[in-house]
C-alpha cells in the first residue's frame, strides 16, 4: 500500500488492519474442508476446519464470515467449478465519497466505522480505493460524485470474471 497516502507514522495516524484472504469450501467425497484461498500452487493453504458434509461446512462458514475479517468464501462444486460465493457483510461495499466536514474525499466501508483514508484529490482517492478493493477483496467499490450520487460501481474480480456461471472453468 501507498504509505505516503496513509501517513503511516504521522501523529494520529491509525495503522491499516491486516487483510485476510478469501476462504474456500472444498469437498473431497468423504468430508468438506474449509481453508484459506491461495492462488499460487507453491503455497499450502491454511486449513481452518473440517466437516462431515458441505451443508455443515457452508453453515459454519456463514457464521464465521459474520464474526471474522474474512471477506468472502468460494464454494467449490468440482476442482474447476465454483458453485457459489458467500460474502461477509463488512466487505460487501467500499465507498469513495466527499466529506463536507473534512473537505476531502474519504475511502471507507459502508458498514464499518473504519476509514482507510481521506484525500484532497478525487482521482487519488479512486486509485487508492481500487487497490484497497483488490487487497481486502471488497465485493463492490462505489464511487460517488461530490453531490453524493453514485458515479460508478466496480465489481470484485470474482464477479467480473463470472466464476460461478455454468461452464466456467477456474483453476484453484
Amino acid at each position: 500500500m501507498d504509505d505516503a497516502i496513509l501517513g503511516t507514522g504521522a501523529i494520529g495516524a491509525v495503522s491499516v488492519p491486516p487483510s485476510k484472504p478469501p476462504i474456500e469450501i472444498v469437498a473431497d467425497g468423504r468430508e468438506s474442508v474449509v481453508r484459506e484461498f491461495v492462488s499460487d500452487d507453491e503455497t499450502d493453504p491454511k486449513v481452518l476446519s473440517t466437516y462431515e458434509n458441505r451443508r455443515l461446512a457452508e453453515r459454519a462458514v456463514r457464521k464465521q464470515l459474520s464474526t471474522s475479517r474474512y471477506p468472502c468464501a468460494l464454494v467449490w462444486e468440482t476442482d474447476h467449478s465454483v458453485g457459489g460465493l458467500l460474502w461477509n457483510d463488512q466487505f460487501k461495499r467500499l465507498r469513495v465519497s466527499y466529506s463536507q466536514l473534512q473537505r476531502a474525499w474519504t475511502v471507507a466501508p459502508v458498514t464499518d466505522e473504519f476509514m482507510f483514508c481521506s484525500l484532497q484529490e478525487h482521482r487519488h482517492a479512486c486509485r487508492f480505493a481500487r487497490s484497497i478493493q483488490r487487497i481486502y477483496e471488497f465485493k463492490h467499490l462505489e464511487i460517488r460524485t461530490k453531490a453524493g450520487a453514485v458515479d460508478r460501481l466496480i465489481d470484485h474480480r470474482f464477479l467480473r470474471q463470472s466464476i460461478t456461471d455454468s461452464g466456467v472453468q477456474f483453476t484453484r
